[in-house]
């Protein structure tokens, strides 16, 4: 939008989540938690929250606006802890900026979700894990994350020549070339937040993040602890060589 300041114009941009609303989508239904309290007093509802996104891309300073219960209200702000943002930019230069988010949560939808997805409150099948939302850089880790496959450890190259499918639209464009992706792998072993650094068309990257949601995940390690950690990854499309 253009604002005036001292009589003068700026452009700003407002700060967006990374991958919109398919990682908004993934982190919800993989985390999102009814407290029992909150069931126990029958709260639905719609939260609504305001916070600012930093220049480091995360979300800090929640002010809940409307309520529906304390503890679902918690709840959903970990659920925005969780998302990275593109952050807010005015003339070109990155700022804070306020952003305001909600979601309305119903008792029934929730429970159809759990059993969907297989589980109430998220598991955490690693320990001991830590619950800070940071999220450490690959070449700081001890130990990377693991890849699994059918519970066994796998190389992730030999596993994406041997699953791989060529999209449709691909074939017929003749597009080839090497994706790049990254993500968050959480201190449970989920994923989140995907990320195109380098996409080629044709469905290659939506592609590439389901060959990476096939696999199970041991989270990255530091000082003991597992921990949220950032994952890239090259997929080639039909490239002789990386």
């Amino acid at each position: 939008m253009i604002g005036n300041c001292c009589f003068a114009q700026y452009i700003e941009y407002p700060a967006e989540i990374i991958g919109g609303s398919y990682n908004y989508k993934i982190i919800f239904d993989q985390e999102i938690y009814y407290p029992q309290e909150a069931i126990k007093a029958g709260a639905e509802g719609e939260v609504i929250l305001t916070f600012n996104v930093d220049v480091d891309g995360f979300a800090k300073e929640f002010v809940v606006i409307q309520s529906v219960h304390p503890k679902l209200d918690e709840a959903y702000m970990d659920i925005i802890k969780r998302l990275t943002w593109n952050p807010g930019t005015r003339d070109g230069a990155e700022i804070k900026c306020p952003v305001k988010k909600s979601h309305k949560f119903k008792i029934k939808k929730y429970e159809k979700l759990c059993q969907k997805r297989g589980y109430d409150q998220p598991p955490y099948p690693y320990h001991p894990f830590s619950t800070d939302m940071k999220v450490c850089k690959y070449q700081l880790l001890q130990y990377p994350p693991k890849p699994f496959y059918k519970g066994k450890e796998v190389n992730v190259f030999n596993f994406i020549q041997e699953y791989i499918r060529i999209p449709d639209a691909a074939v017929k464009q003749g597009i080839t070339g090497v994706v790049e992706i990254s993500f968050i792998v959480e201190a449970s072993g989920r994923l989140s937040n995907f990320k195109e650094i380098n996409g080629i068309g044709g469905g290659c990257t939506e592609e590439a993040f389901r060959l990476m949601q096939l696999l199970q995940w041991e989270p990255g390690q530091l000082k003991g602890e597992y921990l949220r950690s950032e994952y890239q990854i090259k997929v080639n499309f039909g490239n002789s060589k990386y």
